[in-house]
Formats: C-alpha cells, sequence, structure tokens
C-alpha cells in the first residue's frame, strides 16, 4: 500500500486518469460501441470509488441519483433530496425505510401513488416523474423538488388577505384538476403543500393515500388514512368518499391561514365556514364552485 502524500497520491490518480481518457479518444483505437462499453465500465469503477472515498457517505441509487439529504424521516417512509448526476436537476425521492422493504400494503400504496401521481399533470400539482426499483427491491418515486412546504412558509411572516386567496386560488385549481380525473387526495395539509416562496405558485403534493372517487380507505387494508386535524367527518368514520371531503379540509387550511393574517376579511371568513360544514351537502359542490366563491382575482402576493 502507497504512504505518499495525499497531493502526490491525487497527482497520480489524474496523470493515470489523463493516460485513460487519452487512450479513450485516440482516432480509430476503438469502434464506438467498444469505447461506449469501456466508457460506461470506467465510470461505474468511478462511481464505486466514490461510494468508498466519499467522507459524507454519499449514496448513488440507479447509477443516476446522488442522495443529497434526507428532509423527511418517517415511520415507514423516507424522503431524500436527490440530484441527477448528469442532468444536475433537483428532485425529491420517496422511498420505504429499509425495514419495510417486504410491506405489501406499503408497496401497494406506493405503486398507486406513482400510477395516481403520474396520471395528473396541472401547474399546481407537484409533479410525479418516474417510479425506480432499488436494489434492495424497494419502490423508489421520483418527484420534482420544490423547496418549502407551506407549515415553513408560515413561520416567516405574516400573511395577508391578498397571500391568502391567492394560496387558496392554488389550492382549488389544484383540486378541481385531481376531482376531474377522478381521485380523492385525503391528505390536504400545510404539510403537503409545496411553494417556492410564492403562493400563486403553490403545488399540492403526496398522493400517498389519495382514492378513486367513491372508495374508502379499508379497501386497502387502512382503517384510517390521512392527517386527523385535516380530515373530513365521512373520512374519519371510513366512508366512502368524494371531492367534498378535500373541500373539508380546504376550510380548514383557510382558517388557519387567516389565523396567521394582520387583518380580518369576512368573505374568506365565511368561506371558510362554508367548506368546513360538517354535513357534505352543506359545502360547495366542487373545487369549482368554491373557486367562484372566493370571488375575483387575488391580489398580488408577496415572495419571501
Amino acid at each position: 500500500m502507497s504512504h505518499d502524500p495525499p497531493e502526490a497520491a491525487f497527482e497520480e490518480i489524474a496523470r493515470r486518469f489523463s493516460h485513460l481518457w487519452q487512450a479513450l479518444n485516440a482516432d480509430k483505437a476503438y469502434s464506438p460501441d467498444t469505447r461506449k462499453i469501456l466508457i460506461d465500465r470506467v465510470r461505474d469503477a468511478l462511481d464505486r470509488g466514490e461510494a468508498r472515498l466519499s467522507e459524507l457517505d454519499t449514496a448513488i441509487i440507479a447509477n443516476s441519483f446522488v442522495l443529497e439529504k434526507l428532509v423527511h424521516d418517517g415511520a415507514a417512509i423516507q424522503v431524500y433530496r436527490a440530484r441527477h448526476r448528469d442532468l444536475g436537476t433537483l428532485h425529491a425521492i420517496k422511498m420505504p425505510r429499509p425495514e419495510h422493504a417486504d410491506d405489501p400494503v406499503l408497496r401497494k400504496l406506493m405503486l398507486r401513488e406513482a400510477e395516481i401521481g403520474m396520471a395528473l399533470r396541472h401547474p399546481h400539482i407537484a409533479a410525479t416523474q418516474t417510479m425506480l426499483r432499488l436494489a434492495d427491491g424497494r419502490p423508489a418515486l421520483v418527484m420534482e423538488w420544490i423547496g418549502s412546504r407551506l407549515a415553513e412558509l408560515l413561520q416567516q411572516r405574516p400573511l395577508f388577505p391578498g397571500d391568502v386567496a391567492s394560496l387558496m386560488t392554488s389550492v382549488f385549481s389544484g383540486l378541481d384538476a385531481i376531482h376531474a380525473a377522478g381521485f380523492i387526495h385525503c391528505d390536504l395539509s400545510p404539510l403537503n403543500l409545496l411553494s417556492q416562496g410564492n403562493f400563486s405558485r403553490l403545488k399540492i403534493a403526496d398522493f400517498g393515500v389519495a382514492l378513486e372517487a367513491g372508495c374508502r380507505h379499508r379497501q386497502f387494508d387502512l382503517a384510517f388514512a390521512g392527517r386527523p386535524d385535516f380530515a373530513s367527518p365521512e373520512q374519519t368514520a371510513g366512508e366512502r368518499l368524494d371531492g367534498r371531503s378535500d373541500l373539508y379540509a380546504a376550510g380548514l387550511l383557510l382558517s388557519l391561514l387567516l389565523s396567521h393574517c394582520t387583518q380580518h376579511d369576512e368573505r374568506l371568513e365565511a368561506l371558510a365556514i362554508r367548506l368546513s360544514q360538517r354535513d357534505p351537502q352543506d359545502r360547495p359542490e366542487n373545487a369549482k364552485a368554491a373557486l367562484h366563491l372566493l370571488g375575483g382575482p387575488a391580489e398580488r402576493p408577496v415572495d419571501f
């Protein structure tokens, strides 16, 4: 084993890599197909070396994504911020914890989440991009990376009525697209609303417990799914759900936003009460109707 100083070792590695690269690029030294195979093998070798040498214990999955930061560490699910090694783009990657690799219910839910997410494309819905299978068999869901959760943004400054109206316009627009596709989100809350800092660019994320309209969670071996503090009475009771269940959660969300608001707004307060009625028949018929009740165009929101 060499005991050369680190600088000498780095210079030797650089010299050898330079010679290898020159050989691979020499005119007519290899056929295009052979050269491609050799370059792939060099890259794989570098990948393995990087994984061994990295002081940060860098994890690379699918030979394409570097897991940069663990952003959510739940009881069964982990979410990482990841960077595509070739494109440099950021992504969110969601996967079961290793000890839940063989959980059939969790696997089924993640596959359904991928199918539902990839069926939805809308400016106010966080994009599901693809599904990977990890080396140990776990599914991994790749989604667009969006900087902050609404729950975090609410801690940064007070809101104005225009902020609240703009945010709810985004929520109702996203819900309208989800419901039109035949799904119920079932988990609307500040933790699943994402933004880069402007309420007009807010996006609905996380379809982990979403249902087809008219279904109930017990059909997927779940006694209850969602967040109890935002779930509608019918969702808590395990009944069949329609879009009005998401509107109940939107009413609780609107009430929360108004509690962070610097000014009273009677129109928004009345809408929050209407949305959060316990009887679904007393709520707006759908997200489009709720958007109409919200009124005219929102004032320009302030960036964070």
